[in-house]
């Protein structure tokens, strides 16, 4: 419910689209919805999630990728707290929107194995071969995997790439400068 004063009123929770805060009514429903579906991929979860969605509001179809962005950040978080994961931050910046993590040459990585036993993150996975299956465990900024690929096969974007990346997160999430 919305609260005491609205007895019988669907729950909202405001979120920010575009540069307005909007009431979303039915918000628990939607995530119940959402959490229905943990054994679907993604792009289902956020299929569902904009049907729920469109259900119990008003979505104009010109802002409907600004809702269903809005509804994904706040799912996933409860998503993650569900299954006992981990949902990280970066600066208020969601892990997941930042694209840092290695990247394997797989013409030089020799699966010596280095980088999967340097790295305390479980970013890496050995098997057979060396992968980078948890790409977003990796701390933003940290090389240190790199340093121990003696043929070279690690790369990270560069920092530039990195700040132009990070400035443009802070405006999309608006979040100040620091």
């Amino acid at each position: 419910m919305c609260g005491p004063c609205c007895p019988g009123k669907p729950n909202t929770k405001r979120l920010r689209i575009g540069d307005q805060d909007v009431g979303i009514a039915g918000f628990d429903e939607i995530m119940a919805k959402g959490l229905e579906a943990l054994d679907r991929t993604d792009e289902e979860q956020k299929k569902i999630l904009l049907e729920e969605l469109k259900r119990q509001n008003y979505v104009p179809s010109s802002i409907e990728n600004q809702h269903l962005v809005a509804v994904w950040v706040e799912f996933r978080q409860l998503r993650a707290k569900k299954r006992g994961d981990i949902e990280e931050q970066y600066h208020g910046i969601p892990r997941e929107a930042i694209q840092w993590f290695p990247r394997i040459d797989l013409g030089l990585c020799t699966n010596c194995g280095a980088c999967f036993k340097f790295c305390k993150r479980a970013v890496y996975t050995f098997d057979e071969s060396v992968k980078v299956t948890n790409p977003y465990r990796c701390v933003v900024t940290c090389t240190g995997c790199k340093t121990q690929c003696t043929e070279g096969a690690i790369s990270f974007p560069s920092l530039v790439e990195l700040r132009g990346e990070l400035k443009n997160l802070r405006q999309m999430y608006r979040l100040s400068e620091e």
